[in-house]
């Protein structure tokens, strides 16, 4: 009886093989049921945009690493079962029954690690809700130990049957992973004094006055001792506070209306590229890199002078794969070396917050670093972090709140320091200038967020009625008050910049604060001086005076233009909604069908333009023009050391301030940009 039973044919893997596909028809229905939403909002945009096949192939790949995983995870329970039932001479029909009841057991598991380490899963906000986190944690490690010891069963039942075999392998393995790690390669640098390597670090959305250096909590203790040892620019702005048009003011030097990249996703046909940063430096014999976890509405790439790039895939695919990608199995390799090549546009993708983990990003960045260097190096990288919604895998979002933007920037701090420390161990920093740098800061919605202080209107009669210059929100905001970034030119806070300039094995920089206003634009100009090369014409200038001799404040800067961005009512918000956003600017859009790449229409660019604010910086007087129509525009003038403002022009306030150069300056840099100015007498 015991030998028949022995010998008796297993049907396990047909057992498991129809569970796993079980699995998977739920896994598409739950993903279609709590993705109705997402759905329906696919169909719309494929029926406003035409979406191309090249997506197709992505798409397939996709599909195939979802099915591949699922192989896989099938696999390794029936071998496991297999390898159990041989150790202990089982039948066949015992070892099924081990093999299915491990099935379950490691489906439970997997289910509860979803839930505890990506709670903005979608299978989280739904699975297990309602059931206390600890009871969770504490049968995911039952469970979890449970397949432990099946696992270690299943080693001893592969010894038990390959003896020698097994052997040989242990021993493999043991001399591999030693080699592993503790087999370390010179790095090679190639900087030198006269030549170093130029790193730019860039983190989004992050508003200087929430650091600990300008006298917030600490929050951010990396960050401050960065700054504490490099000459900071307290007062620097940027031209648009978006992060696209910021990085190319960055690296052209230059405004966004002249180097026509005035909006996210803009049509990059018309850009200089031989005349960027990177281009320049690249002809000057450096290596150029540029690195960052978010490509979705920033498409940097080689065409600006880079030799490499480390970035999620950009194009469509990344809107629909990386939001797509929410399956328990693909979250549990997803931030693994294995999830980076099955699941491309989900690894190291801060898109996808629900499966972000900041750590995969350095870890992609790592191979790139820790090669021997031939030429000195400009590296460009940004962390996206600190953008709404302030989120990543192990931060759980229910109601955000700015209490979730504090937590962002502590881990983007954390972030921060792991990067330089990689610098520091790969000799980048023997001979380097680092520029800290945020692309622009963010409006919360708190009282200051918009420099308009009902208590500092001046009018010239009694009947004191703040006007509402501003556009509508969802949140009714209040006239000192904005949301965001890039939605309001008198938000300071959206368009206040962090900007420190750090030497490394170089002539010291001078460690000091200095105030006074200046721009992204000026770094182009400050490296291209440092390093004796010509400046070509551009909007920035040199800071270098500042960094490396006495100068303890910047000289007063006349005519400084800041712009807004595309600003549907769904984006001035603190907390905007991606489908509302999306919808209200979907026929702005285009996909290229060679690329996939989203663009924004050119017939649609003079509709985005018609909605922007605009705004003169002139010594201690900002004067703002808000579009009221397509055809008159809002002037608010602001005296910046007073804090008092008015929507009068012709009033005794008005005339103490230089507002009629301010006009004509605006009006000549944006020409016919600007259309009639509301008078109030």
């Amino acid at each position: 009886m015991n030998t028949s039973s022995n010998t008796q044919k297993s049907h396990l893997f047909s057992y498991l093989l129809a569970l796993t596909l079980l699995f998977i028809l739920a896994e598409i229905s739950f993903a279609i049921e709590c993705s109705k939403i997402y759905l329906a909002d696919f169909k719309l945009v494929a029926n406003h945009l035409t979406v191309p096949l090249t997506i197709v192939p992505g798409v397939i790949y996709f599909i195939f690493a979802e099915l591949l995983l699922h192989l896989v995870f099938l696999l390794i329970i029936w071998l496991m079962a297999r390898l159990i039932g041989r150790a202990f001479s089982w039948p066949s029909k015992k070892t099924d029954t081990l093999g299915i009841t491990l099935w379950f057991i490691a489906l439970l598991t997997l289910l509860l690690e979803n839930r505890i380490f990506f709670p903005n899963s979608k299978f989280s906000n739904v699975i297990f809700s309602g059931i206390p986190l600890i009871l969770i944690q504490i049968f995911f490690v039952i469970f979890s130990i449970t397949l432990l010891a099946a696992f270690l069963f299943s080693l001893y039942g592969f010894f038990y049957r390959f003896k020698k075999k097994a052997l040989f392998l242990f021993l493999g393995t043991i001399v591999f992973t030693s080699f592993l790690l503790f087999h370390k390669k010179t790095v090679l640098d190639a900087s030198t004094p006269l030549k170093p390597n130029i790193i730019l670090i860039g983190i989004d959305s992050l508003r200087p006055d929430f650091l600990g250096f300008f006298g917030y909590t600490p929050i951010s203790p990396h960050i401050d001792h960065f700054l504490n040892n490099a000459t900071v620019f307290s007062e620097s702005l940027t031209p648009l506070a978006r992060t696209y048009p910021s990085w190319v003011s960055i690296l052209t030097g230059i405004y966004p209306k002249l180097n026509t990249i005035r909006t996210n996703l803009a049509d990059q046909s018309h850009l200089a590229f031989g005349k960027t940063l990177p281009a320049i430096l690249q002809r000057q014999g450096y290596k150029t890199i540029f690195a960052t976890d978010e490509t979705r509405f920033s498409n940097i790439d080689q065409r600006y002078g880079f030799n490499e790039i480390v970035v999620p895939p950009i194009g469509f695919n990344d809107f629909l794969l990386g939001t797509l990608n929410d399956f328990p199995l693909s979250n549990l390799v997803v931030n693994t070396t294995l999830g980076k090549y099955l699941f491309p546009h989900t690894y190291a993708n801060r898109a996808v917050f629900a499966t972000y983990e900041p750590n995969s990003f350095l870890n992609l960045l790592k191979p790139m670093l820790s090669q021997s260097r031939m030429k000195p190096v400009f590296l460009a990288v940004h962390f996206c972090l600190p953008h709404f919604p302030y989120a990543w895998a192990a931060l759980p979002v229910n109601q955000i709140s700015i209490h979730h933007y504090q937590a962002a920037i502590h881990r983007a701090d954390e972030q921060f320091y792991d990067f330089m420390r990689l610098l520091k161990q790969n000799h980048f920093l023997d001979h380097a200038i680092v520029v800290l740098l945020s692309d622009h800061g963010e409006a919360v919605e708190m009282p200051g967020d918009r420099i308009t202080d009902p208590d500092l209107y001046v009018t010239q009669g009694k009947n004191k009625v703040i006007p509402h210059f501003y556009p509508p929100t969802a949140t009714r905001e209040k006239v000192n008050m904005s949301g965001g970034h890039g939605t309001d030119v008198l938000g300071l806070s959206q368009y206040h910049t962090v900007l420190a300039f750090r030497s490394f094995g170089l002539i010291p920089n001078q460690v000091k604060v200095v105030p006074g206003l200046v721009s992204l634009m000026d770094i182009k100009a400050t490296l291209l001086t440092y390093l004796h090369l010509p400046l070509e014409k551009i909007n920035g200038v040199a800071l270098n005076d500042y960094i490396f001799s006495s100068p303890s404040k910047v000289s007063m800067r006349q005519d400084f233009f800041t712009e807004s961005d595309f600003s549907p009512e769904a984006i001035r918000s603190v907390h905007p909604e991606e489908r509302k956003v999306l919808f209200e600017g979907i026929d702005y859009f285009q996909i290229d069908p060679k690329t996939t790449r989203v663009t924004v229409k050119d017939s649609m660019l003079k509709m985005i333009i018609s909605s922007k604010q605009y705004a003169d910086f002139y010594g201690p007087w900002v004067l703002a023009l808000y579009p009221q129509n397509k055809t008159v525009m809002t002037p608010i003038l602001v005296n910046l050391e007073t804090g008092e403002w008015t929507d009068n022009l012709t009033s005794s306030f008005a005339k103490k301030s230089p507002v009629n150069h301010m006009l004509f300056a605006l009006k000549e840099f944006f020409s016919s940009d600007i259309t009639r100015i509301e008078k109030k007498i």
